[in-house]
């Protein structure tokens, strides 16, 4: 019994130092000393021997596969945001600005403050997509499908460049048109007294500036 708990105990040592220490593949990172080697192939013969008596013990394989999938997962997870949200849509979006003419940094920012980067977001009015285009607009500019990423980013760079010149290139009123309707936007003169469009608009220019400011100080060029 004593020589049961002692082999326990030592399992569980070489479970510690695995997880805080060993690497995952001892032929791609040669960090073991001789005394460690042999103390591996020493508590490789104590598993077998625990195996063929069936005795119980901690499972050491699956222990060290679930801690590999964990590191991955965290290295997937700190790419992912390093990439940032627009990152799969970057492409898209620096194409559609480019072909109307539009800064591709405030068509991210829009895309943030509409929809979070979700492509299938729905708003309670019946917004779809990123750029949270209504059916009739997203209709009369050709856009075959909200849903669709490219499909939506592409109709909603058009409409925004739309509001631009409509609005002599007054960003601001062209935001306000976008998110109320341009009928407010002449009817008041400029951003109408909304409290809901107001922070829609200091939202897109928090972005905006972010946006830029990481770029710049990435040493990127768009």
């Amino acid at each position: 019994m004593r020589k049961i708990i002692f082999i326990h105990n030592l399992l569980v040592v070489a479970l510690v130092v695995g997880a805080v220490g060993i690497p995952a593949s001892i032929h791609s990172q040669q960090t073991y000393t001789l005394e460690s080697a042999r103390f591996i192939t020493y508590l490789s013969e104590i598993t077998s021997n625990i195996s063929s008596k069936n005795l119980s013990g901690p499972p050491v394989a699956a222990v060290r596969a679930n801690v590999q999938t964990r590191q991955i997962s965290a290295a997937q997870a700190v790419a992912q945001k390093k990439e940032g949200p627009h990152g799969p849509f970057e492409q898209i979006i620096n194409q559609a600005a480019t072909t109307h003419q539009v800064d591709p940094y405030l068509i991210k920012a829009i895309i943030m403050a509409e929809s979070r980067y979700n492509p299938n977001a729905v708003s309670k009015r019946g917004a779809r997509g990123l750029m949270q285009l209504m059916p009739v607009t997203a209709k009369s500019l050709g856009v075959e499908n909200s849903f669709d990423p490219e499909d939506n980013i592409n109709g909603g760079v058009m409409y925004f460049k739309k509001l631009l010149d409509r609005f002599d290139g007054n960003v601001e009123h062209a935001l306000a048109a976008y998110n109320a309707g341009s009928r407010y936007v002449r009817k008041y003169g400029g951003v109408p007294p909304f409290r809901q469009t107001q922070t829609y608009i200091h939202k897109v220019f928090k972005y905006h500036r972010q946006y830029k400011q990481e770029v710049e100080k990435d040493g990127k060029v768009v």
